[in-house]
């Protein structure tokens, strides 16, 4: 049996280094994209309830104009307004 051999040279610390570095970028950036993924579901769902709310308004003020420019109304206010339904001869219809 032959005599054990010390080295003579220290094994490097660069590939370890480089390699913690690498794991550690990597699991700041998997991070960094889901805070921007949650960030970006929150603005989404935000956007989702302002479309709702909208939606909700344009209904309203849709069956408000409908109100307001319906025929029954429009002839009980005329009256008001000195209007009365056209003559003979006033109402031109063209081709």
């Amino acid at each position: 049996m032959s005599p054990r051999v010390k080295p003579t040279r220290r094994p490097s610390k660069v590939v370890p280094t480089v390699l913690g570095a690498l794991i550690a970028i990597v699991g700041f950036a998997t991070l960094m994209t889901r805070l921007q993924m949650t960030q970006e579901g929150y603005r989404l769902s935000a956007l989702h309830d302002e479309i709702a709310k909208l939606q909700d308004e344009n209904r309203g003020l849709r069956l408000t104009a409908a109100q307001l420019g319906s025929h029954e109304r429009l002839r009980a206010l005329a009256p008001q307004y000195h209007l009365a339904p056209p003559g003979r001869g006033q109402v031109v219809m063209l081709p």
